[in-house]
């Protein structure tokens, strides 16, 4: 099978009985969650979405096993994640939080295309103008998985920026989420991976205060992901980070109707 044509995405969307929107592609059926990501005063910034897929025969499959194995072709990879993302769209337009920000995972390749296929644009832009959310809300995660060509992943969020989008580096300090990409994208938000946030507990801090320098010389926010106990989170915002994500604070869940009770901290 090749690439979907993006005109056909949509008949893969279905609204299942309990009020959520999925996507069926092949044997498998792409749900989606969203975690809170929390301002530095514990308010809600904005949800990250993220696709469970789901086996016909009732099993899961990892995602991070899906996009990241060599096993996965290509063009099941580019299919699962624009599917994934106009499913996530939809089910974000249910949220409680759906005026808040819409972080969005995005492959690299797929970036790419996106800003090279006007139409695969349009049609992006329509789904969000139908369910009522701005490109403006919308921060294109780039995944830590390496591109075709890191200077044409460049031009390409360059040209889908003129729309409105913004850009985080996911995962930083891991794998193609490095310095390097970074200062070529410039982001307006940079994901530092937990596995600094556990250095610099266990008192290696070079890396982390070294990215919060990067940040602050490039002009990003910054998100520390995997906060997963209250020392953790402690130890962050004595550092004054800007957002925080991990489970200590919300697991992810599928869609938030209802407001979160805003976390206290003192």
């Amino acid at each position: 099978m090749t690439t979907i044509k993006v005109e056909e995405l949509d008949q893969r969307i279905f609204l299942t009985h309990d009020g959520q929107y999925v996507g069926h592609y092949k044997n498998m059926v792409l749900k989606s969650v969203f975690q809170p990501i929390y301002h530095y005063d514990m308010s809600i910034i904005g949800l990250e979405a993220l696709v469970r897929i789901h086996h016909q025969n009732g099993s899961m499959i990892r995602p991070d096993d899906f996009f990241h194995s060599d096993d996965t072709p290509h063009h099941d990879k580019i299919n699962v994640e624009r599917l994934s993302r106009l499913v996530h769209i939809r089910n974000f337009s249910l949220s409680h939080y759906r005026d808040k920000k819409l972080f969005l995972n995005v492959l690299p390749n797929a970036v790419e295309r996106l800003a090279l296929e006007v139409l695969s644009c349009r049609v992006l832009l329509k789904t969000l103008a139908q369910f009522g959310i701005s490109p403006k809300q919308v921060v294109m995660e780039l995944i830590e998985i390496d591109a075709n060509c890191e200077a044409q992943l460049q031009q390409s969020t360059r040209v889908l920026g003129r729309n409105g989008f913004q850009w985080a580096i996911d995962d930083f300090g891991v794998n193609a989420s490095t310095q390097e990409r970074t200062e070529r994208i410039l982001p307006h938000i940079i994901k530092l991976d937990r596995s600094l946030l556990y250095q610099f507990e266990q008192g290696e801090p070079d890396k982390l205060l070294d990215a919060i320098q990067l940040a602050r010389n490039i002009g990003s926010q910054i998100v520390v992901e995997g906060i997963e106990t209250q020392n953790q989170l402690a130890l962050m915002r004595q550092l004054k980070i800007d957002m925080y994500q991990g489970y200590h604070l919300a697991m992810p869940a599928p869609v938030y109707t209802q407001p979160i009770a805003k976390l206290s901290y003192g």
